[in-house]
């Protein structure tokens, strides 16, 4: 589990069970690292890819191989393109240099490997609905991660007696808090990523309707446990679990109601609110209104997320930190760029012009910084204004206007980033890169819909390198693509390896982000640096543990991928 993008270093998700962490360090221990040996010449490749998408595959090297000529081979061995090789822009590293093969011109749906360097890539896949897949593979994630008596696969039953409020109005009630998604590789459930998640979901279900009821079905969890998260006037619950929970270890979440232990059998649930939770629950209530008839339920949601907004923006702030035994999980550190949000589903779900003149405003507040995760929410805002994400445009010119115009700034810093390696990730390594990475794919992929040159490719190439166009040629995606995750920080980890099947896991961070948790030194691999680290083992909560919103802005940038 993780902290805001400003909040230095973050802790960990639970613990792995205590033999089994002094067994991986005590190894570490005996056994000093050796120093990573000089890469070898490798393709990477991504996909899968849509027929007119642009196609990229890359060559890490560290000879001089410019212009020197690759083919692309079907699945029978027949040559389908030949092409010279470019040197590809931004950092190289691991390797010396980096160098590009277009197989664009590639669009006949099957199965392709790229010969080069004296090499031969994995097979690549060019079909249509090529996003379908990977969709459908990640929300495995969120229905094994689902609590209570929702379904999940991979537990009975769980946290049935979810739950005592701390403080406040209800102080010592026992409110029924069951339900809704445990957050990571812990089982704490958390109002900010939880809210985000459905947020996501339910946009991406606008923007891909070739998925759009799976998609639906799958957010339809979080919509409920949200209803229940405003259990009395001016009551906000912002996290169920705590540090007593988060710190236990990993375990069935179905024998906790049986646990003795203060916390864990009959959990606590902590109100809060700020302008950045307020703003990104109506969101997602909003949101969820939309997608009903109208009639008393989608009132009732309309009514909740108006609750949540004039909340949040009464508050004047960010959530405050809870109090112990809370953490510190998830502080944020903006609360514009969620009002915006916010104030832009409600008004296309009721019309209210003020709404629209706060999501204008608010909006204008925030600096567009090409992010988009659940503390960065400005860039859902401005490509609803803009109509870019699978709704018409705010019919205000001036509001339509303005969300073109932040869109297109959050695209061109996206894109900015991506130029700085020659992989092309969007998203600023560090502390949940696959996030980061499918956030801001997707304002890149929006963007480029708006008009911005190169935003499709660039989304698309989020895409590749979440799927295995990167140095470690590794899908971060439990059970899809090459050298996916094996051994994941996460409690279902303990039932096999490869599970929660769909999990995305955090991905590379720097090295000394990684040794500051103090669980050891990461292990050698040519293909990781001081900058850019990845390993696939249980016990680095940094690379390995998946997320809530990890998953929501994949899946995000998926959609976007293939919208209308």
């Amino acid at each position: 589990m993780r902290r805001s993008r400003s909040g230095g270093a973050r802790p960990g998700a639970p613990a792995v069970p205590t033999v089994a962490l002094a067994a991986g360090l005590a190894a570490l221990v005996a056994v000093p690292a050796a120093a990573p040996a000089a890469p070898p010449t490798a393709i990477r490749v991504g996909g899968p890819s849509a027929p007119g998408e642009a196609k990229v595959a890359l060559v890490g090297t560290n000879a001089r191989r410019a212009g020197r000529r690759f083919t692309v081979v079907d699945r029978r061995g027949r040559t389908v393109l030949r092409g010279r090789l470019t040197a590809a822009t931004g950092s190289p590293s691991p390797w010396r240099r980096v160098l590009r093969a277009d197989l664009s011109p590639v669009t006949r749906p099957g199965a392709y490997r790229v010969r080069a360097a004296g090499r031969t890539s994995r097979a690549w896949t060019v079909r249509s609905r090529a996003s379908s897949v990977p969709i459908r593979t990640i929300l495995r994630f969120f229905s094994a991660n689902a609590d209570g008596r929702e379904p999940s696969p991979v537990h009975g039953p769980a946290h049935l007696q979810d739950a005592v409020v701390a403080d406040g109005p209800l102080a010592g009630q026992r409110v029924d808090l069951t339900g809704g998604w445990m957050d990571a590789g812990d089982t704490l459930k958390v109002t900010h990523t939880t809210a985000y998640a459905t947020a996501a979901l339910l946009a991406a279900a606008r923007l891909d309707p070739a998925d759009a009821t799976a998609l639906r079905a799958a957010a339809e969890v979080g919509v409920r446990w949200l209803v229940k998260a405003h259990p009395a006037p001016g009551v906000f619950i912002a996290q169920v679990g705590d540090a007593r929970d988060h710190d236990l270890g990993f375990r069935d979440p179905a024998a906790d109601d049986a646990s003795p232990a203060p916390g864990i059998g009959v959990r606590v649930a902590y109100p809060g609110i700020g302008g950045d939770l307020g703003g990104k629950v109506a969101l997602a209530l909003a949101l969820a209104a939309e997608t009903r008839p109208a009639g008393p339920e989608r009132d009732a949601l309309v009514t909740a997320a108006r609750d949540w907004y004039d909340a949040g923006k009464a508050a004047g702030r960010t959530m405050p930190q809870l109090p112990d035994p809370a953490g510190d999980f998830y502080v944020g550190d903006t609360q514009d760029d969620a009002l915006a949000a916010g104030a832009a589903a409600l008004h296309r779900v009721t019309g209210d012009p003020a709404l629209l003149q706060d999501a204008v405003t608010h909006l204008a507040a925030f600096e567009p910084d090409g992010r988009l995760s659940w503390n960065a929410l400005a860039g859902l805002a401005a490509a609803d204004l803009c109509g870019r994400l699978g709704a018409p445009a705010a019919g205000d010119a001036a509001a339509r206007d303005a969300g073109c115009g932040a869109l297109v700034a959050q695209g061109r810093a996206a894109i900015a980033r991506a130029g700085r390696s020659a992989f092309a990730t969007p998203g600023a390594v560090g502390w949940g890169q696959t996030g980061e990475n499918g956030g801001a794919g997707t304002l890149a992929t929006l963007a480029g819909r708006a008009g911005l040159a190169r935003g499709l490719a660039v989304g698309a190439g989020a895409r590749d390198w979440l799927l295995g166009r990167n140095p470690w040629g590794a899908s971060f995606v439990a059970g899809l693509g090459p050298s996916a995750p094996r051994a994941l920080h996460h409690w279902a980890s303990l039932r096999g390896p490869g599970l929660p099947v769909g999990a995305v896991v955090g991905g590379p961070a720097s090295r000394d982000e990684i040794l500051r948790q103090g669980f050891g030194a990461p292990r050698p691999s040519p293909f990781s640096t001081a900058a850019a680290t990845y390993e696939d083992r249980v016990e680095d909560y940094v690379t390995s543990e998946p997320a809530l919103d990890y998953a929501a802005s994949s899946v995000l940038l998926l959609a976007a991928l293939q919208a209308r």
